[in-house]
């Protein structure tokens, strides 16, 4: 079976974010830019994020967030799974051997040179290549990491996906201005639904105190259901 052009940014998008939910409330609407199916959708058939452009875009987007506070401990001792697929090498393991098989083929199992093979398929071997290097670098040292961040593009980062990735991955206490400020970044990005879900179904922002019934009704509801970037985390 063949696996998503980059297994690592996988991780990234499905650890990150939260899964379905019933609403209790709504819908709203709920804004879908092209990143969004990457979150419940099936990588192995995704065509949008096998093109280099889009795939660069993504990765100096993390970068700009900071890969160790995404990854956590993603990485470390645990072998990696995607959507199911149980690929049985630790994460910095398989880092570490697709970074030095992609010049020296011969040194890989048939399983990284079949990786490498398919990438240059893809034409985005190059890209991967790069994106897995910047990993391997930020994860083996904070201050490689800061130093990555440093060097962000930010002519190609997807301003939306790291409004998205800030509100999920703030490390610092929350505090009600925030929480108002995260609630209007959603309601002005077009994330409506997930607004809500602030408001009414999320753990971190249930002590803030702020007038819930009036700020719903800045919402635009909905005819139909689509599930949000940001679900309900209560449960």
């Amino acid at each position: 079976m063949q696996l998503p052009p980059i297994c690592i940014i996988a991780v990234l998008f499905i650890t990150g974010c939260n899964g379905p939910s019933e609403y209790n409330r709504g819908p709203y609407i709920e804004g879908k830019p092209n990143f969004f199916d990457l979150r419940l959708g099936d990588w192995l058939t995704n065509p949008w994020i096998r093109k280099p452009e889009n795939l660069i875009s993504i990765h100096e987007t993390f970068k700009s967030i900071g890969y160790p506070k995404i990854l956590g401990n993603q990485l470390a001792n645990n072998p990696v799974i995607v959507q199911d697929i149980y690929i049985n090498k630790y994460g910095y393991n398989l880092l570490d051997s697709l970074v030095l098989t992609y010049r020296q083929r011969e040194r890989g199992t048939k399983y990284y040179r079949e990786f490498w093979t398919r990438r240059e398929k893809e034409q985005n071997d190059s890209v991967v290549f790069i994106i897995l290097s910047d990993i391997q670098y930020a994860c083996k040292e904070k201050s490689n990491a800061e130093t990555l961040q440093q060097h962000t593009n930010h002519s190609i980062v997807n301003d939306t996906l790291k409004s998205l990735l800030e509100i999920t991955y703030r490390n610092t206490p929350l505090a009600p201005a925030q929480a108002m400020q995260d609630f209007n970044t959603l309601r002005q990005l077009g994330f409506h639904q997930s607004a809500c879900n602030l408001l009414f179904e999320s753990y971190k922002y249930q002590d803030i105190q702020w007038n819930r019934d009036s700020l719903v009704r800045t919402l635009t509801p909905s005819g139909s259901v689509v599930y949000p970037w940001f679900g309900d985390d209560t449960n």
